[in-house]
């Protein structure tokens, strides 16, 4: 077990067999007995779920924490070990965690008895969030009304109608017919027209969809940048993610019938780009279903490219991005490149890592044939038979690691988010076995295999 001042693992057990062992009533009075039974470990209980008939329904349990604006590599790398530990140690108890509740939120759930266990685990911290079963059956009957979400037709009807229309300066009288065609109601509470946003949407358990075309906002400087009214069409749908892989392979299929072959895509979030000399489209499944947006092309790169130039911390939305090799006549790639920020320190190159390797497990598998494989790897140049190298595609997922003293790690994961994460704790872990003092003591590389599939931007934590 891992014991540190950041993560008692040992004591983190402690409370959980005795959440495990405690007489649940889900009233109030329990959370004096149960803090009486884990002193000094403090805890706090709320009701949150108003379907619910008992005083209490949720009680959450710090077991480990950081200061949030915390840079000490140490204290993370001690989170994150030890986090690991107890993930193993409850599954020895417990067995494995429910991997389909909470789908890819990233805590682990078991389901026992009188209780239900989340465990999660955050960037400055770790802790245990306890549910009633009465709050459980409540979340599950939401999932349910979720699964009614199947019907993509909605979608896939308004998608043609926004790549051919014409948005000329992206004004009012611009957008107006596109919504009369489309025919969705046009919400008009407070909030929207404080906002002045347009947004028309279809409301229901079985249908959920809006088209919103978003304000420029005054921080945007629209007469520098030349932005117009507007500066962001949205269609989106919230599905069931058992059907997003069909919904988003017709909506792509669907986008290449108007539009043609991606020239990029990348992630995360499987975002197929198609960048115009006046409007970029970019489908996507963020958000528990499929988007389409739409935006002016010279505005939003101007913009970006402004932040990236002046700004400390600004990355490109994407975490990587493949050129198709699809270019054409209407739609082509960006001619400026925005070089990755260097990982100088473990905590950001573990970020990097977490959100890069969950997004090329699942996202590749998505945007088959357009973006089908990279490879990746990091070593120490003194030392070649120290390394740790892997591939994502479009059909798997594998991984090798060599570490001194330690028999070589070999593994094949299939398509999915889950494995992503579960190649990111295996790699973030490793390299702090490398023997080396900081990431920019390592050498990286990473590139797509395939043909005329050319790797744009990764980011793993290096510039070239």
């Amino acid at each position: 077990m891992s014991e540190s001042p950041v993560f008692d693992v040992a004591e983190a057990m402690r409370v959980a067999r005795g959440v495990e062992r405690f007489e649940w009533s889900w009233s109030a009075s329990d959370i004096e007995q149960l803090q009486s039974l884990l002193a000094p470990i403090e805890l706090r209980g709320s009701k949150v779920h108003s379907a619910t008939t008992t005083e209490l329904d949720v009680v959450i349990i710090d077991i480990a924490g950081i200061s949030n604006n915390s840079v000490d590599d140490a204290e993370r790398d001690a989170l994150r070990t030890g986090f690991a530990a107890l993930r193993m140690d409850l599954i020895e108890a417990w067995s494995e965690p429910d991997s389909d509740i909470y789908g890819e939120t990233g805590s682990l759930v078991w389901v026992l008895p009188q209780v239900v266990v989340e465990l999660h685990c955050l960037t400055d911290g770790a802790y245990y969030r306890l549910l009633s079963p009465e709050a459980h059956r409540s979340v599950e009957t939401w999932r349910e009304r979720d699964e009614q979400r199947t019907d993509f037709a909605p979608f896939l009807a308004v998608l043609p109608r926004i790549a051919n229309a014409h948005l000329g300066s992206w004004s009012r009288s611009d957008l107006d017919p596109l919504f009369e065609a489309v025919g969705w109601p046009i919400d008009i509470s407070e909030g929207r027209l404080f906002r002045e946003d347009l947004v028309a949407e279809l409301n229901g358990d079985a249908v959920r969809a809006s088209l919103h075309a978003s304000r420029t906002e005054d921080y945007m400087d629209a007469d520098r940048w030349g932005f117009g009214e507007y500066w962001r069409l949205t269609l989106r749908q919230s599905l069931s993610w058992r059907v997003v892989p069909e919904a988003y392979a017709a909506a792509l299929r669907s986008c290449v019938e108007l539009l043609g072959p991606p020239p990029v895509v990348g992630g995360p979030n499987a975002q197929a780009i198609w960048r115009g000399a006046n409007v970029t489209y970019t489908l996507s499944n963020s958000g528990g279903g499929l988007s389409f947006t739409a935006t002016p092309t010279e505005s939003v790169e101007g913009l970006e490219y402004w932040e990236w130039k002046w700004g400390d911390d600004w990355n490109p939305p994407e975490s990587w991005r493949v050129t198709t090799g699809a270019d054409g006549v209407r739609f082509g790639t960006r001619d400026w490149w925005v070089p990755e920020r260097r990982a100088v320190t473990w905590s950001m190159l573990d970020d990097y890592i977490a959100e890069l390797f969950p997004s090329l497990a699942r996202d590749l598998a998505l945007l088959a044939p357009y973006a089908t494989g990279v490879l990746w790897g990091f070593r120490v140049a003194e030392e070649p038979g120290i390394f740790i190298r892997g591939w994502f595609s479009d059909e798997g997922a594998g991984l090798e690691i060599h570490l001194p003293g330690a028999e070589p790690f070999e593994r094949s994961y299939p398509p999915a988010f889950q494995s992503g994460r579960r190649i990111a704790a295996e790699t973030t872990a490793a390299l702090r076995k490398f023997g080396v003092e900081s990431p920019t003591d390592l050498e990286m590389m990473a590139m797509a295999p395939r043909g005329t599939q050319k790797l744009d931007t990764i980011r793993l934590g290096f510039t070239g």
